[in-house]
């Protein structure tokens, strides 16, 4: 089994794993954990934390990244290089203003068994009896490469109002529009930058995937098999677009049969939430 820490500062990667097998259902181990964590901080005198949406998302997201990936190569380091702090900032809590730390165990499949892991793992009982705490996240994932994860971020404020997600996207670059013989295929490039305070997340289901427009999700000509549907030629190339960063998105586009100037207008959007800014982004493929 295995333990991280993470409050100022990193804590050691203590124990060894020891495999197990049947993995359980994630879900309603959420309550259970957050249940188990205010126990033991009553029984201790120490203020009971509240769940708080922000840090929530946060601690989920490094759950699902350790299940899929394994272990953090740099403790408390995602896969898509973010530590913790800048997890909990990227989901909307107000880490400046606040006391924050991470602790993470995997190995075990149930509550009472990563308790037990963190309480005996001096950095962990010192983040379980930290008082100043007042809110806390929980991320659960079982399944993958352990039988569970199991991550709690706590914070030191509880979030004053929790702002719902902001999409938005500018347009950032594109590469050159292509020409290509009949019936063949080319590949073009385009860019666009998440300008809102929410990211763009693959694992949540909101990922940015390029739509055609003009007319809306109108099947397109240039579909290949690459293509999501025929009006959906790409998704994000990225698992995580944060804010301020960018999303690129390959686009495979099968030239038609006849010569000429053909063009393609695209959208991002955001499926079954919304559609974002229309920046007038469109291709223009030379068939010759």
């Amino acid at each position: 089994m295995r333990l991280l820490s993470r409050g100022l500062c990193l804590a050691a990667v203590l124990a060894a794993f020891a495999v197990q097998s049947i993995p359980a259902s994630a879900e309603p181990l959420h309550d259970s954990l957050l249940a188990a964590v205010n126990a033991y901080r009553a029984s201790r005198g120490l203020a009971t934390v509240v769940a708080s949406p922000t840090l929530q998302a946060a601690a989920q997201f490094m759950a699902d990244d350790i299940a899929q990936h394994g272990p953090p190569a740099i403790p408390h380091r995602s896969t898509d290089g973010r530590t913790a702090r800048q997890r909990m900032s990227d989901a909307g809590y107000p880490v400046s203003q606040t006391f924050t730390s991470e602790i993470i165990a995997w190995g075990t499949l149930g509550v009472d068994g990563a308790m037990r892991l963190w309480l005996n793992s001096p950095p962990h009982w010192a983040e379980l009896n930290d008082g100043r705490y007042r809110a806390a996240g929980l991320g659960v994932a079982c399944g993958g490469a352990f039988p569970c994860v199991w991550v709690v971020t706590f914070g030191s404020v509880v979030d004053a109002v929790y702002a719902a997600p902001d999409y938005h996207a500018t347009f950032y670059g594109e590469a050159p529009f292509p020409t290509v013989a009949p019936g063949q295929t080319a590949e073009w490039v385009i860019a666009f930058t998440n300008a809102g305070t929410t990211g763009w997340d693959q694992r949540r289901a909101t990922a940015v995937r390029l739509g055609t427009w003009s007319p809306q999700d109108a099947p397109s000509l240039f579909a290949t098999t690459t293509w999501i549907a025929p009006n959906r030629p790409a998704e994000q190339t990225t698992t995580w677009v944060g804010p301020g960063q960018q999303a690129w998105f390959r686009v495979q586009l099968k030239a038609p049969d006849a010569p000429g100037m053909y063009r393609l207008y695209l959208r991002p959007v955001i499926e079954g939430v919304e559609w974002l800014e229309n920046v007038g982004a469109y291709v223009d493929v030379s068939v010759n």
